[in-house]
């Protein structure tokens, strides 16, 4: 589809929103290329402080690096998680590296921390590295320096470092420096009444590069940043909602103007959380980038925006009315804004100078507020916060706010004063709820809310007055539960989140964890709680919180949920639903059931399209990186209101042609779907078979690094006789990824992304080194980790919720060897991909010793797949099955060859000519057909008829001798076989049912001299003796159908043979000969004659019922004109009236038949497919159906309705 942008383009040209990160900008914010001052050593005393010291000497001013005085260093009174040491850098600034020591000349070192950082020495924020807490590692001892350069820089006045681990043989013990510089930056304040709004230089409106960039920190989930109006309801706002930013362009009159022509754009989360956040906005050219923080969401806008009308003025903080009169008509910001740039214009400068191009609206100050607000974090579902309750009062009143991600929760329980009873407050499906129970006996259970674990604030309140219990959610009567309670409610203390234990039982008794999550604003007795007094143990008790910051995160930002996955989460974790995207796995990363697919030359289904590669799972834009939305590596995958469009070539050849096209989720309300298909171009491709020969444990292949930072799978195919060796690893600084044969039952997948090595491991009971084929696949993301070895059941293992997730690889890609000197591989590696990208093995292959291209023995492990007597036979890449003995066709010989037979039809295979014996030769006449005499037959056929009697086969020789298989009139089957001239013949009766039902029947013969065995549809084999001979001698030909030629047979032959037989003959077989499937594919080499009607059919695999109507495929004589009796088949002549007479009629009804599909696909949408018209006539590929063979490959579902044409 091609996305239809045109109007979206042209709103952004004149609005001038769109930028480039200006010189002038990255001076004022700091200079980036000599910002590590030391920060710390300059410091006075009063700017350092603790949780608190071991003694006077061991006070934070002592923490400065390299310094002796005191005791050397800070240490606190307690060594635990909760101590904290603390600087004040007297200004906001830049923040660009860290180093630690441990305390001078001691045992107390710390060997693990977190760094914190705020502008009000509150509310704190982590630092933060992919997207996950990162604890920086510290010292080994007391006196190195261990320095950190920060990946991102921080801007902020406090910083505190948080001790996780310190040496077990000491105490905590620091000795800190921080390096910088100074960050200059102008900040506006707005009171949620006010706004600022600036007048455009008309001259820079034709500007072909735009860009607007700022700050902002707010508490507030919603509110107008910035905002464009224009004439009849037209604008541009940047809008935060629920804590995430819109950028929403918009027509007012939708009537006029196209659907295309509007765009809503939102990113970002939880920014809400009062601190700084980036937004930058460029627009070069048709390139149109919208940042928040370190979030991108890139698409092309192409065509005029001639639609748009705007005014010259640009809104920050709220949307004014018209006449500026100071009110609002939309909810506005209220909060802080940080070096508003406009196209390198100092917004805020000008605004503070009292320049003409601004004016402000309502109150507005030249500096940020910080409100007092103390969050508390619940890390775990054990932790909890102990407050004292409400002992003597006859009311209760409780409030707090929370947010969080989890469904289920205990916020708030207390046992009743005096009582065995008690209440709970807790989260039940996103919903509040109240528990009031005495004894065992609930006596209320209320409910208030939805939908209240989506990360929002929200606030609870809990009234209890005599006898009546209210629970408020959001402070919305229409949220808010009451009921009456027979028990007086007053506590002496109140737990929030979980309670404490007694060895491993919770006091709670409740069948849910704890609270996982944030709050604040908690309130006992409409008395604020002090929080920072409790955190200095003033009055009650905690375990496993975090004070003074909320932790809170979204694991779904960035959304790692790979082909439109849509992301959900816990406190702890995420999860991709990959419904609707024909994706699978953890993040949505492997082919499940897609939603269009394709068909290949052996019927197997493909989901790569024109212009990419099989298992990419991308098209040509997701390879290029160029797809109109980022999120998608197809351009059709974006669901966008216009056309777009995804081209380019299939190059596989084993795949193709294509045969069928089907698309669905068509009929969804304005959604269609078009394609067009090309002509057929050869080109060859042996990715599947590409393979490689390790010869000695010291050779390998290298290529270069595997870049698999988030997402990463590996698939092969490997043989051995050897008990271990890697097969590949790569390396990095620290990282590393490895896959490895540990011992004959035993493969394992490891890794290190800088949480630790990790491993899975796949054990198999039967030997991995028998030198056959074995498959392997192994997949690493940043939800989880998984190898799957065969069938065998995949083993996976899940990532640590907040550990690193990026996979750092920066040396060669080893293959078949190892950098790390342990034991390579000797054997086989066939089919290497990585990321769906095949490897040439073989190419590497030819230029380093050691190792050999190609891999032979294909047929040791592959030769089982040759069925019904096809042979194995050796390529140099791969293998193929030769059928030519075989009664069957396809890649494995496993395709029915199926006829169907006329009243009259005769098919006649002749083993050899006949030749006149010499008048004087006094010789047997065996002697002239000495190789046509049989001691032993084997027969295979099936057939499906329902008339009776019939000829099923004949077998004549030059002496009068026979053997004829006929159903009788009861519709028994019967083996005639007459081995001497002289007598009667043999005669096998076989009469479990009547065999001419309609319905499939196999039948299986086999003689051994005097010995027969009939086997009847996989029934248990009979055994029958002959009396009339062992030899069958001078073998002449072999009929299906009709007798035509005068023969000596028995009178039951005879009435079976008046009819001949109509129905149908499949998978005919005798000995090495197959005269079914040389009538049909070889009848211009075969020894063949065909007489009357005959025709090709797929009868021998459908059931009854759809035998004759599912009949297709081409006619081997006319049946309206004269045949000639005596000519092969070869040779049959044809009517040619008759013919045109038949191609007009056929023409007619397709036509027909084409309309009323083409009617039905328009109304309904469904699903479209496609049979490849021209081409070149391939052989099935044995290579390319090996994979469906071995369920490599995904196939359609067969439930799926398609049209076909």
């Amino acid at each position: 589809m091609i996305v239809n942008m045109d109007s979206v383009t042209e709103i952004f040209l004149k609005l001038l929103f769109f930028l480039c990160v200006h010189r002038q900008h990255m001076a004022v914010t700091g200079n980036k290329y000599n910002c590590d001052d030391q920060l710390v050593s300059a410091l006075p005393q009063s700017s350092f402080s603790s949780s608190s010291e071991l003694s006077s000497s061991h006070s934070p001013g002592f923490a400065r690096l390299n310094r002796r005085e005191g005791a050397g260093g800070w240490s606190p009174l307690v060594s635990n998680k909760y101590q904290w040491l603390q600087i004040d850098l007297g200004e906001r600034t830049e923040i660009t590296a860290v180093a630690t020591q441990g305390g001078y000349g001691s045992s107390d070192w710390v060997t693990s921390y977190l760094l914190m950082f705020s502008d009000s020495g509150q509310n704190w924020k982590q630092y933060r590295q992919e997207e996950s807490i990162w604890a920086f590692s510290g010292n080994t001892n007391a006196d190195s320096v261990v320095y950190y350069k920060l990946q991102h820089s921080i801007k902020a006045r406090f910083l505190r470092f948080v001790p996780l681990d310190w040496n077990p043989n000491g105490r905590i013990g620091m000795r800190i420096e921080v390096y910088g510089c100074t960050y200059r930056s102008e900040v506006v304040g707005f009171d949620g009444k006010s706004c600022l709004i600036y007048t455009l230089n008309k001259k820079l409106i034709n500007t072909l590069k735009d860009v607007i960039s700022l700050k902002f920190k707010t508490m507030q989930s919603d509110g107008i940043l910035l905002h464009r109006e224009g004439q009849n309801g037209d604008h541009i706002t940047m809008e935060l909602t629920k804590g995430k930013l819109s950028l929403l362009i918009n027509l007012g009159d939708t009537k006029t103007y196209p659907s295309n022509a509007q765009i809503n754009i939102t990113l970002g989360s939880l920014l809400d959380d009062q601190h700084w956040h980036s937004v930058l906005i460029e627009h070069f050219n048709n390139q149109v980038n919208f940042t928040v923080d370190k979030h991108t969401h890139h698409f092309h806008a192409k065509g005029e925006f001639s639609y748009l009308d705007l005014d010259y003025e640009l809104s920050f903080g709220g949307i004014p009315v018209p006449g500026k009169s100071g009110t609002l008509s939309r909810r506005n910001f209220h909060g802080c804004f940080e070096n508003i740039y406009y196209n390198g214009v100092n917004i805020i400068d000008l605004a503070r100078r009292h320049k003409s191009q601004i004016y402000i609206v309502g109150n507005m100050s030249f500096s940020c507020l910080e409100p007092q607000v103390v969050p508390v974090t619940f890390l775990s579902s054990s932790s909890f916060l102990a407050l004292r309750g409400t002992s003597g009062q006859d009311e209760v009143f409780v409030s707090f706010q929370f947010r969080t991600w989890n469904k289920e929760g205990l916020l708030l329980s207390s046992k009743l004063h005096q009582s065995s009873g008690g209440f709970l407050l807790y989260l039940s499906d996103g919903r509040v709820k109240i528990n009031l129970h005495k004894t065992g006996r609930v006596l209320s259970d209320i409910a208030a809310g939805a939908g209240l674990n989506n990360g929002q604030w929200h606030s609870v309140s809990l009234s209890v007055k005599r006898n009546r219990i209210s629970v408020r959610v959001d402070n919305d009567v229409t949220s808010s539960a009451h009921a009456l309670t027979p028990l007086q409610i007053y506590s002496d203390v109140f737990y929030f989140g979980g309670c404490p234990s007694s060895g491993n039982i919770s006091e709670c008794n409740t069948s849910f964890g704890g609270f996982q999550g944030c709050m604040r604003h908690i309130s006992i007795g409409n008395k604020a709680v002090d929080i920072i007094s409790i955190q200095q143990n003033g009055f009650g008790n905690f375990s496993d919180l975090q004070i003074d910051l909320c932790g809170i995160t979204d694991r779904c930002l960035p959304n790692y949920c790979e082909h439109g996955g849509e992301c959900s989460q816990s406190w702890n974790s995420f999860h991709c639903n990959c419904a609707n995207t024909g994706y699978k796995g953890a993040t949505c990363h492997y082919h499940g059931m897609p939603l269009s697919w394709w068909i290949g030359r052996t019927n197997e289904t493909h989901t790569y399209w024109g212009g990419s590669l099989p298992a990419v799972q991308k098209c040509a834009c997701g390879l290029e990186g160029s797809c109109i939305d980022s999120q998608h590596y197809c351009n059709c995958d974006a669901d966008r209101d216009e056309w777009t469009n995804d081209t380019g070539f299939l190059s596989y050849k084993d795949h193709l042609p294509v045969t069928e096209i089907v698309i669905t989720d068509t009929d969804r309300p304005n959604s269609e779907a078009a394609y067009k298909l090309g002509p057929l171009l050869c080109r060859g491709d042996r990715t599947f078979w590409n393979s490689a020969s390790f010869n000695t444990e010291t050779s390998y292949l290298h290529f270069p690094t595997f870049h698999g930072e988030f997402s990463a799978d590996v698939s092969f195919f490997f043989k051995t006789t050897a008990s271990s060796g890697v097969f590949l690893e790569n390396l990095g600084i620290q990282d590393f990824i490895r896959i490895e044969l540990q011992s004959p039952y035993e493969v394992a997948f490891s890794f290190d992304v800088g949480n630790g090595p990790s491993e899975v491991i796949v054990q198999s009971r039967n030997s991995l080194n028998d030198n056959q084929w074995h498959y392997v696949k192994a997949e690493r993301n940043v939800k989880e980790a998984s190898l799957q070895i065969d069938q065998l059941p995949q083993r996976s293992h899940s990532a640590p919720p907040d550990g690193h997730i990026r996979l750092q690889l920066n040396s060669q890609l080893f293959v078949g060897g190892t950098a790390s000197r342990q034991k390579g591989f000797l054997g086989c590696i066939r089919s290497l991909r990585l990321n769906g990208m095949a490897l040439d093995l073989e190419e590497r292959a030819k230029i380093t010793p050691g190792v050999e291209p190609g891999c032979p023995g294909h047929c040791s492990s592959y030769g089982n797949l040759c069925h019904n007597g096809g042979k194995c036979r050796e390529k140099y890449s791969g293998f193929s099955c030769d059928c030519t003995f075989s009664a069957y066709a396809g890649p494995f010989c496993k395709k029915e060859i199926s006829a169907y037979f006329w009243t009259g039809t005769s098919v006649t295979y002749n083993f050899q000519e006949y030749y006149t014996l010499a008048k004087n030769s006094s010789s047997h006449a065996s002697s002239f057909y000495a190789d046509m005499t049989l001691a032993r037959e084997a027969i295979t056929f099936a057939f499906r008829t329902t008339r009776t009697p019939s000829l099923l086969l004949y077998v004549s020789s030059f002496y009068k001798e026979y053997l004829s298989v006929i159903l009788t009139r009861n519709g028994s089957l019967q083996i005639r076989y007459k081995l001497d001239s002289h007598q009667d013949p043999d005669v096998f009766s076989i009469s479990f049912k009547s065999m001419a039902d309609g319905q499939l029947q196999h039948v299986k013969i086999n003689r051994e001299e005097e010995t027969l065995f009939v086997e009847v549809n996989q029934n248990e084999r009979m055994k029958f003796i002959l009396s009339s001979g062992t030899e069958f001698n001078a073998i002449k030909s072999l009929t299906l159908g009709k007798i035509l030629e005068n023969s000596d047979v028995d009178e039951e032959t005879m009435k079976a043979n008046s009819q001949g037989f109509v129905g149908c003959l499949s998978s005919v077989q005798f000995n090495h000969i197959a005269p079914l499937k040389a009538a049909l594919h070889h009848s211009s080499s075969a020894p063949v004659v065909v007489k009357g009607r005959f025709t090709e059919s797929s009868c021998g695999t459908l059931t009854g019922a759809d035998s004759t109507s599912s009949e297709t495929t081409h006619s081997f004589a006319d049946h309206s004109g004269p045949i000639d009796e005596g000519k092969p088949l070869a040779n049959a002549i044809r009517s040619d009236s008759a013919i045109i007479g038949g191609v007009i009629a056929v023409v007619i009804f397709i036509l027909l038949c084409i309309t009323a599909i083409a009617i039905r696909i328009y109304k309904k949408k469904g699903i479209y497919s496609k049979n490849e018209a021209k081409g070149s006539e391939n052989e099935d590929s044995a290579e390319s159906a090996l994979k469906s063979e071995l369920s490599m490959q995904n196939t359609a579902n067969e439930n799926q309705k398609e049209y076909f044409f």
